[in-house]
């Protein structure tokens, strides 16, 4: 006689997700600053001029200092507050 699996039980996250998918201002300033960064620095390598990949990478560097501070003046993604490591469950991982 074949056994019948026990039911899985699967319990709702305590919040939301949140409905902008990682589009926020902070998050868009980070990727047009690191593709103009690589832009730049790769232009400067093929070129071999140093001082256009050093401007290259310090925009690259700038473009995530940037955005971190933005993401600290609340223009990013906010941090999901109240959930545990030891809550998650599937849908919140």
């Amino acid at each position: 006689m074949p056994q019948t699996p026990e039911p899985e039980t699967y319990t709702l996250p305590p919040a939301a997700p949140f409905a902008n998918h990682g589009r926020t201002k902070a998050a868009w300033v980070l990727m047009w600053c690191v593709c103009l960064g690589f832009l730049v620095t790769g232009l400067g390598l093929m070129l071999s001029n140093q001082v256009v990949v050093i401007v290259g990478v310090v925009l690259t560097v700038g473009g995530a200092v940037l955005s971190l501070v933005m993401r600290g003046m609340g223009l990013g993604q906010p941090a999901t507050a109240g959930v545990h490591t030891d809550q998650r469950d599937w849908y919140s991982a």
